[in-house]
């Protein structure tokens, strides 16, 4: 807990610091005088005073600010600025330096958070990182059956610069397990998460989206597939093109004396296709589990980059159903929790995501002694020992304790312990760095200018919108994955602030934007009296818009805290 609070509490004051370091290196450039440069809101704990400006850290860790003689959020009397700056020379003064001169300096504020996302971009892709595969590929899992993904149109991709014919029928139909997508609406897709974002982007439209399809015979055959995004069930909130990410199917463990073990399969394998079809972790555990009495099973295996054929006879053995179990924290005791749980295992009420099984058949628990009894258990149940963590410190709910049996369903398997998602090396080459940095510090500018359009147009929920819970939640989760993912999600948080501090609202660098503009077309100020009714109308909207989202991220913490969605 207390080293999350600390990621926490770094993450915001880097974003912090390079918003406020944008403003004093206009500031400064432009001559203005700069009496403080804090990160963090007053009172002052420590600082040291360089020249004229004083250098400091604020006892409260959130937010900063740049104190600049003739420029307050809330406007100054002529007698309350001249006892504030009288000593500093008028021309030093923020509000005597030309329109042009101040819009720069408010704008480089903004400017500097998308800076910061290109840094961090870039220093993920120079430096690389082991990552889920995932994180790289773009390569579809299970699709949902009657999704838009499920029902699309695919044409054979025509020639280069050729458009592809809608009007005559389509060649196939329906996305595949395995089928890596290439390009939506002609951007190039990096990974799955675009996939779903450029979705939930592209409600309401017909995206155009090029996938590559492997064949038997190791070719690859491309089709443009246009598709429309929808909500899938009256429950969503987001559109969908109805597709979760491909898991490869690698094994990291064989039973001894099962079926896998007899035909010779090694820990590192990694299963291609079953009986002829491509398929990933969640294909290939419903094609083992359906297969009849007595047939053999078909699958690809490759090895260490060779590919061979081999046929294994599936045993019945005994598997929970709905529900997966594997271990969080292994210094937690390495006691076996409980990951996730399907819809219609939710219904049953018995266990949720975060439960933690403590014994099992009166012994203590551990995954060998759990995955030993599920698998020599088909048809009958076994007795768990469960602690269900308290949630917001007991406030919400606190720590439970409570006995359940757990039923094991018989289904066909070979034998193999299966990675839950596979890690790979990922690096940019050094000439790509800067061109993938500013790629994708674009995207998420892009996107996150597109948000807003949409919650403006009303086709998106402010439901979805994030605020410091949604900020804690997402950087601690990403440090825990590794400098990589919390670098990634800075840099995008970070042009989320970007565009958020240009919203021309009063408060923000946006509003400050609009009442230079209005300057420079009157040929004056505006009133001190005028922008302080606005000011007090923006604090309000603004406070107005922090509450609403706090409460936003504090119902949907609760909710996945209690119920695991």
């Amino acid at each position: 807990m207390l080293v999350d609070v600390v990621v926490f509490l770094l993450v915001l004051g880097v974003l912090v610091f390079f918003h406020e370091l944008g403003h004093i290196i206009a500031a400064k450039a432009c001559g203005i005088y700069v009496d403080r440069f804090s990160l963090g809101m007053p009172p002052r704990l420590a600082g040291v005073r360089l020249g004229e400006t004083d250098y400091c850290v604020g006892a409260l860790p959130f937010g900063g600010y740049v104190k600049m003689a003739g420029q307050e959020d809330a406007p100054l009397s002529d007698e309350e600025r001249e006892a504030a700056y009288g000593q500093v020379p008028p021309e030093r003064w923020f509000n005597e330096k030309p329109v042009w001169q101040r819009f720069i300096v408010i704008l480089a504020g903004p400017a500097m958070n998308f800076v910061l996302a290109i840094l961090l971009y870039g220093i993920v892709a120079a430096v690389g990182a082991k990552v889920p595969e995932t994180e790289v590929d773009t390569r579809i899992g299970p699709v949902i059956t009657n999704s838009p993904a499920a029902n699309a149109p695919m044409y054979k991709a025509p020639g280069p610069g050729q458009p592809a014919d809608f009007s005559r029928p389509p060649d196939t139909t329906g996305w595949k397990t395995g089928d890596r997508i290439l390009t939506i609406n002609g951007n190039r897709i990096r990974n799955i998460v675009d996939v779903a974002i450029d979705a939930v982007l592209g409600a309401g439209e017909t995206l155009t989206v090029v996938l590559e399809r492997p064949e038997r015979d190791g070719t690859f055959t491309r089709y443009v597939s246009p598709v429309e995004p929808t909500q899938l069930r009256d429950t969503d909130r987001l559109a969908r093109f109805g597709v979760a990410p491909f898991d490869t199917v690698l094994i990291e463990g064989i039973t001894e004396g099962s079926p896998a073990a007899r035909a010779g399969l090694q820990n590192g394998d990694i299963i291609t296709r079953a009986n002829g079809e491509v398929i990933d972790r969640t294909a290939f555990i419903e094609t083992t589990e359906k297969t009849p009495e007595g047939d053999i099973l078909t699958i690809e295996v490759d090895r260490n980059g060779q590919r061979f054929t081999q046929t294994v006879q599936p045993e019945t053995v005994g598997r929970f159903q709905g529900i997966a179990v594997g271990i969080i924290d292994p210094e937690d005791k390495g006691l076996p929790t409980v990951l996730s749980i399907t819809d219609d295992y939710r219904k049953s009420g018995l266990l949720r995501p975060g439960d933690v099984i403590e014994q099992v058949d009166g012994q203590p628990a551990t995954m060998t002694l759990l995955r030993d009894l599920e698998r020599t258990r088909p048809g009958g149940s076994i007795d768990v020992k469960v602690r269900r963590p308290r949630v917001m410190l007991g406030l919400v709910r606190n720590e439970e304790q409570f006995t359940a049996q757990l039923p094991v369903a018989p289904v066909r398997a070979i034998g193999v312990q299966l990675a839950i998602r596979r890690m790979v090396d990922h690096r940019v080459p050094v000439t790509q760095v800067l061109p993938e940095s500013f790629r994708l510090s674009y995207q998420a500018l892009e996107r996150t200018v597109k948000t807003v359009v949409l919650l403006v147009q009303g086709d998106l929920s402010p439901k979805e919108l994030g605020g410091p819970v949604m900020i804690y939640q997402i950087t601690t989760t990403a440090a825990r994955e590794g400098f990589w993912l919390l670098f990634s999600m800075t840099a995008f948080i970070s042009v989320n602030l970007c565009v958020f501090n240009l919203l021309p609202l009063p408060v923000l660098d946006g509003g400050l934007l609009v009442y230079l503009l209005v300057e420079g077309v009157r040929r004056k100020p505006l009133s001190p009296k005028v922008q302080e009714r606005m000011q007090q109308v923006g604090l309000l909207l603004i406070v107005t818009l922090f509450l609403f989202i706090t409460i936003n991220d504090i119902s949907r913490w609760v909710s996945t805290s209690l119920n695991g969605s």
